[in-house]
């Protein structure tokens, strides 16, 4: 159970209160992950959006040496990290200014398939389960059987684990509605962009692009005095010859899949169409 912070927010305290999390935005809810930049301002980060640069740096940014950056920044930060609901989120940005990124859903989309379409596969299921019973092959068996069941009744199933990745990824994406809804790991890093950022991009005092990170390190680095170094943004590359998975790219997507992320993500182009309006109107104004 996800444990409230006073009347703003909630905290995750344990790995359970994670899953929890995530469980509730893969049935729909919006929740807004906010890490502290000072006291007037507030970092909302995006999983596939730059997060693992952004988490570094922030971590830098109060107190962590370089050389003593934990492996696992996302579990670093977690235990910092605000989730606002929906009817929170406004209220809070009436005193902090919040910032974001957002990045091109089917570029996102692809990102987020190089780096983890794999778990997808029987041989990575099945390890998870195994890792999580530690030996307790009863308890191996019930997970099993309860995954089987719940991907039966989304009418998907795993996949093998010689599978071309590129037919993986187009399956995929025909079906991604039914993917965020019954596969965890997977679901957060493939939920459209307004499960974190809500669907008013007048809540923020700046919408940034993912072109925009290295120069907005930069300032923070410039203001801060401290040298931050970012892990490069296209990780994949130097993994490439040795994993198929890491081969993917966006020209690898048929008309079909294009066609229904475009649909499935709707809502993240509705949210750029706004923000780049609004950024209109107060030139004119």
């Amino acid at each position: 159970m996800v444990a409230d912070v006073g009347v703003l927010g909630l905290r995750l305290r344990t790995s359970g209160d994670w899953v929890g999390l995530q469980q509730r935005m893969s049935q729909g809810e919006t929740l807004t992950p906010v890490l502290p930049l000072g006291d007037q301002a507030g970092l909302v980060w995006l999983p596939k959006n730059g997060c693992t640069s952004l988490k570094r740096a922030w971590l830098q940014l109060h107190g962590v040496a370089l050389e003593q950056l934990p492996k696992d920044v996302h579990g670093a930060v977690l235990a910092h990290t605000i989730w606002l609901r929906s009817e929170e989120l406004a209220s809070f940005a009436e005193n902090r200014m919040l910032l974001a990124f957002w990045r091109d859903p089917i570029d996102r989309f692809v990102s987020a398939c190089r780096s983890h379409l794999s778990e997808l596969t029987t041989g990575s299921i099945h390890a998870k389960f195994q890792a999580v019973a530690k030996g307790d092959h009863h308890v191996l068996s019930e997970s099993l059987a309860f995954h089987d069941a719940l991907f039966a009744s989304h009418r998907v199933c795993s996949f093998d684990d010689d599978a071309d990745p590129v037919a993986v990824m187009n399956a995929v994406a025909v079906q991604l509605s039914a993917w965020v809804r019954c596969h965890l790991d997977w679901s957060h890093h493939t939920l459209p962009q307004v499960c974190f950022l809500g669907t008013n991009p007048f809540t923020y005092q700046r919408i940034f692009g993912m072109e925009q990170m290295n120069a907005v390190l930069q300032n923070w680095s410039d203001a801060s005095g401290i040298v931050l170094d970012p892990i490069p943004q296209h990780v994949s590359s130097s993994l490439q010859q040795a994993d198929p998975w890491r081969r993917l790219h966006r020209v690898d997507l048929s008309e079909d899949a294009l066609q229904s992320l475009t649909h499935f993500y709707a809502a993240d182009w509705l949210f750029l169409q706004r923000s780049q309006l609004g950024e209109e109107q107060q030139q004119w104004a």
